[in-house]
């Protein structure tokens, strides 16, 4: 399965959807994939790998679940939400391939801005440019990103079956 939806959320609820990250907190993270791989970024996870859920869940877990409506998709179970902002580190330029999770799983990167730091997808053949209310759908499948030549890459993940 690979879906490509350049059109998420209505404009209202993107707006409000940014709204609502501008006042979460992000942590400051030294690791990308792997411990010492210097993928430097900021991280609000909305659900973290150990189940641990923020105030914010509930809302986040809706956007999700609009999403997949939208695409016919039934959800079991949510593993992971999290925002991710990257930026040129100075150290690396991309991510290595990896999987999120070690068990069966879906994925979706919802791009939050328009921006350099592309998504690939080996399997699929593809590559995506991360533009502003655009998510990517797709199996348990080694993907790998970039970081952004200039400026923010913003992204939300969701991880679910």
């Amino acid at each position: 399965m690979f879906i490509y939806d350049d059109n998420v959320l209505t404009e209202n609820d993107f707006i409000e959807l940014h709204k609502k990250i501008k006042k979460l907190k992000f942590s400051f993270i030294s690791q990308a994939v792997e411990p010492g791989d210097k993928g430097y970024h900021f991280i609000n996870d909305i659900l973290d790998r150990k189940g641990n859920k923020s105030k914010d869940y509930s809302y986040f877990k809706s956007v999700l679940v609009s999403i997949l409506k939208k695409h016919n998709i039934k959800l079991s179970k949510v593993h992971r939400i999290a925002i991710n902002y990257t930026f040129n580190n100075g150290y690396v330029k991309e991510v290595p391939l990896h999987l999120d999770h070690d068990f069966p799983h879906k994925q979706i990167i919802f791009y939050l801005n328009t921006s350099t730091g592309n998504t690939e997808i080996p399997f699929y053949n593809k590559i995506i440019t991360p533009k502003e209310n655009t998510a990517i759908l797709f199996d348990n499948i080694e993907h790998k990103h970039y970081f952004p030549e200039k400026g923010i890459r913003a992204v939300c993940v969701f991880t679910f079956v």
